[in-house]
């Protein structure tokens, strides 16, 4: 993000380096696993979205 200023930047990274490597790693798995569940419900719905919008289109034919 580019709205951080940089001071605040500086607190987060100082902080995220003061915990333990395995409580980072730990850290760093939990979110991403919920990253990919994001992007899988995401890219679902989506598909959900452009399959009703293309049986829509068929029934106006």
């Amino acid at each position: 993000m580019t709205d951080t200023p940089d001071h605040i930047k500086q607190l987060q990274l100082k902080i995220w380096l003061s915990k333990p490597p395995m409580e980072r790693l730990k850290q760093m798995m939990e979110d991403n696993t919920a990253l990919n569940a994001f992007w899988t419900a995401a890219k679902e719905q989506q598909n959900n979205l452009s399959t009703r919008n293309r049986q829509q289109g068929q029934e106006l034919l």
